[in-house]
């Protein structure tokens, strides 16, 4: 019944697919009606924060979200939200949220990406034991990219330069180095990054990476009683 709610195969899905099915700290509810299960809402532990649990869900009705968000989210906690375009107002209805984010979502693949070298480049890895890559300048970290998270299909890379460090090209050399990486796993990766963010977009591009049209929308929120 689940999968058709979700598509494992699309990267608009990935993230959401990922934490309700394959993360090892999510505790996952659905609700059914009718015989079949018409939505899901899954609560993540992650790393990103430590007392805001992530939340992620999918359903093929308004009603049904709301049901979901009504029973089983606490009204005394705050939680991040991930949720496709089409959410945005069920969760305003029932929501109060602040820092709020549409982001568009890139990939790439071996034919389209173009990589570039840089010898200051170095690796690593992350707590989680997924790739990261960095420079250093001064002793001090410059830019980093990394693998957020990683699903059998997908790897959703995120990038951080120091603002004094920015225009040199250091960002672009490491997210090229965490791609490479990524693509030579098999997986397939990801790159979401804010609307009004131009010069992580132009990263994105120069790499090879397309829009694929798709948007997410992030928050952070608590349940209005």
């Amino acid at each position: 019944m689940l999968e058709r709610l979700i598509d494992p195969t699309a990267p608009e899905d990935a993230l959401t697919n990922y934490y309700a099915f394959q993360h090892p700290r999510t505790t996952l509810r659905t609700f059914s009606r009718g015989g079949g299960i018409e939505g899901f809402l899954a609560i993540c532990q992650t790393g990103q924060d430590l007392f805001a649990p992530l939340v992620v869900m999918r359903a093929f009705a308004d009603d049904v979200l709301e049901a979901l968000m009504r029973e089983h989210l606490d009204p005394r906690r705050e939680y991040l939200f991930n949720v496709r375009e089409d959410v945005i107002a069920v969760l305003r209805r029932h929501l109060d949220i602040w820092d709020e984010a549409i982001s568009r979502i890139y990939t790439v693949d071996q034919m389209s990406f173009r990589p570039v070298v840089n010898v200051l480049v170095q690796p690593g890895f992350t707590v989680n034991g997924h790739p990261r890559f960095e420079i250093r300048s001064g002793g001090e970290v410059s830019a980093v990219a990394a693998v957020n998270w990683q699903s059998d299909r997908f790897a959703e890379i995120g990038v951080n330069t120091v603002p004094a460090q920015r225009g040199r090209g250091w960002g672009k050399a490491v997210v090229s180095a965490c791609t490479a990486v990524v693509l030579s796993a098999g997986l397939t990766p990801l790159y979401v990054v804010a609307e009004d963010n131009q010069p992580s977009i132009h990263i994105a591009e120069t790499l090879g990476y397309r829009f694929t049209g798709k948007r997410e929308f992030s928050c952070r929120g608590r349940l209005r009683v």
